[in-house]
């Protein structure tokens, strides 16, 4: 196991930079996932990430000034390109996972979408790496 590709998640949920927040909330909810990789509406080439937490800071930004009865209206009028982060690292399947660790650790991420000529094709979380160790820690 030397490359991003050999601990990436593959089959990757992921939503639009035009879908609702609520849609994006609800597959955090119903998934159990704490990162969604976000892909253009227009040639699903990827534009950015939405994670649980700014989901979560948006939703107290909107409780705080609406109330918990404007929470879903106005998650459906907000598209996830308002509130997700388009300035984020990147991976690629061949990169080294030293190099990968290292942009964990030095930047704190907690993932890294993998992308290849600008296709999203897989993440990598803080998770894959505490798997990766504990297959490590055991042989």
């Amino acid at each position: 196991m030397n490359t991003v590709s050999d601990i990436m998640v593959s089959n990757v949920i992921s939503v639009l930079d035009t879908d609702d927040v609520h849609k994006a909330r609800m597959l955090f909810k119903d998934k159990g996932i704490r990162h969604l990789p976000v892909l253009n509406s227009e040639d699903d080439t990827f534009v950015g990430v939405l994670t649980q937490r700014s989901l979560l800071n948006h939703a107290f930004n909107i409780v705080e000034k609406f109330g918990m009865s404007g929470l879903e209206k106005r998650e459906l009028r907000t598209q996830v390109r308002e509130i997700m982060n388009t300035d984020c690292d990147i991976a690629t399947p061949d990169m080294d996972l030293v190099c990968a660790a290292e942009i964990f650790t030095s930047k704190k991420h907690s993932c890294l979408p993998v992308v290849e000529n600008k296709q999203l094709v897989g993440i990598i979380t803080s998770l894959d790496f505490v798997k990766l160790a504990l297959y490590l820690l055991k042989s």
